[in-house]
């Protein structure tokens, strides 16, 4: 069913933005957190600063810490850090250019225990990118709109606050972005896909329906919005989302992901497996998530060596897991189960 933008946009404001998920309020325990920072600028090929790109910060194992944006200075930062090896990764697709990352080693030294700090400086020149095709154009195409400049302010505040851990505070200044221009398609997928890391499903499936409205050509929208759908179950609407966010941007090891378990969850098994498996080959076979789930899709098509090998791989990735021993076991029985024990 086609809706028309107005009836979404709507919508959207007949949902008080007051009544929106208010995220980081309410009891809070207290924590102690790492000093180390890493900051930087992102610049274009021409030297410029690039306003409004996603950067990310991964874990030596591959694991997502963060995601920010660019400020209208190109300037990222990510505070509270502990010590350790990370990447920052640079989204440079959505603005056009190819992507980059650069790892940095934190280490904090003080005499003191626990006082020691450091800010490592990290700072990108990026370089045109190639096209990605796909059914909705090249999501490199920078999506340009005339912001009235109380929003943009508003939304700028809120992603500094959102970049220095002010949860509450970031997520007012968002809404309150979206109140004073209601398509304001930064502020709606900001706003849409951080509701959707959090859990808040209804309240992101309405922003981001709005913001695609806006700009349909938005990889980050289309697949938040796949993610949504399928937690809310609306298991078909949730596989041609995301099918159509894999078309738009080929090289997401995440949305691949979530295709293959929305189209598990289906049933379709064998399409499963293959998206799976692209998802693991962007991932250089490093998601202990990805493994995870082709576990699943081998175990239920019956090859059992396929699914113990892959559970396998999830220990090696991550020999912490939190469900190590559990994993162990069914290692065992998909072993025994190859067998015929």
């Amino acid at each position: 069913m086609i809706v028309s933008p107005i009836i979404l946009i709507g919508a959207l404001l007949l949902i008080s933005l007051a009544q929106l998920p208010t995220l980081g309020s309410g009891t809070r325990t207290r924590e102690t957190r790492a000093p180390n920072t890493i900051t930087g600028f992102v610049y274009g090929p021409s030297g410029r600063p690039v306003a409004d790109v996603y950067v990310e910060l991964l874990t030596d194992s591959g694991s997502n810490v963060s995601r920010t944006k660019t400020h209208s200075s190109g300037n990222y930062s990510f505070r509270g850090l502990s010590d350790g090896v990370f990447t920052v990764r640079v989204l440079g697709f959505i603005v056009g250019y190819a992507d980059a990352e650069q790892r940095v080693s934190l280490q904090s030294f003080s005499m003191i225990p626990g006082r020691g700090s450091v800010t490592e400086q990290v700072d990108f020149h990026l370089k045109a990118g190639r096209a990605s095709g796909g059914p909705l154009g090249d999501p490199g195409v920078v999506f340009a709109q005339d912001v009235p400049a109380k929003a943009r302010k508003l939304y700028e505040a809120g992603v500094e606050d959102l970049a220095n851990k002010k949860d509450a505070e970031g997520f007012e200044k968002l809404r309150a972005a979206i109140d004073a221009f209601p398509t304001y398609y930064l502020a709606l997928d900001r706003l849409g896909t951080e509701y959707v890391v959090r859990g808040h499903y209804q309240a992101a499936h309405v922003l981001l329906r709005v913001s695609l409205h806006v700009n349909p050509r938005s990889f980050s929208s289309r697949f938040g919005l796949g993610i949504a759908q399928f937690k809310l179950g609306d298991m078909d609407e949730a596989i041609g989302t995301l099918r159509t966010a894999t078309e738009t941007y080929g090289e997401s090891a995440n949305a691949y992901m979530w295709l293959g378990i929305a189209l598990h969850k289906k049933g379709n098994l064998a399409e499963a497996k293959d998206a799976l498996l692209r998802a693991n080959r962007l991932s250089n076979s490093k998601s202990a998530d990805v493994h995870w789930n082709l576990a699943q899709v081998y175990k239920d098509q019956g090859l059992f060596v396929e699914a113990a090998d892959a559970l396998e791989r999830v220990l090696k990735i991550k020999p912490d897991h939190e469900s190590a021993a559990e994993i162990r076991k069914a290692i065992q029985t998909l072993r025994s189960k190859a067998n015929g024990k």
